[in-house]
């Protein structure tokens, strides 16, 4: 049996040309946003790709395609995300604007995201207020030299 591929009608190729991402082969920088948002929710939440997949009935490999923006969230999958990871699905879009917005790489790295993940679990008010003076101090520049041989 001989398969042909269908070609587009021309009312096709004029719609997905005006929709940037339309394509599915093409990253949209809408999917790219969204990937990163989910990559930061998922870190901040303390859960690896597996463990996100394993929630929403996906693998790894899955997860990893949507934080590169490779393959798009459903709708539905979206929802489910949003509800494991506690953030309103409007967090994963961000500021859009009327046009579709440059993307722009998240600000905080894998460590800053752990240390605010641990900075959230600290149990009392006490706690939190001398972390963060220690942080201060410490990024005041006055604070442990690189090589010190100090414990906390």
């Amino acid at each position: 049996m001989i398969r042909v591929k269908r070609l587009a009608r021309p009312a096709e190729v004029e719609i997905a040309a005006r929709v940037p991402g339309a394509s599915n082969r093409e990253r949209g920088e809408v999917d790219t946003l969204v990937g990163q948002r989910l990559r930061e929710a998922r870190l901040l939440a303390g859960l690896s790709q597996g463990q996100l997949g394993a929630h929403i009935g996906v693998t790894f490999q899955a997860v990893q395609k949507y934080e590169s923006g490779e393959n798009r969230l459903s709708a539905s999958r979206l929802l489910a995300v949003a509800e494991i990871l506690r953030r309103p699905v409007s967090f994963f879009f961000g500021d859009l604007s009327e046009s579709i917005p440059r993307v722009e790489p998240t600000s905080l790295t894998t460590k800053e995201i752990k240390l605010l993940r641990y900075y959230r679990r600290i149990g009392t008010e006490e706690a939190r207020d001398w972390m963060l003076k220690l942080a201060k101090y410490l990024g005041s520049g006055s604070g442990i030299r690189p090589g010190a041989n100090r414990s906390l």
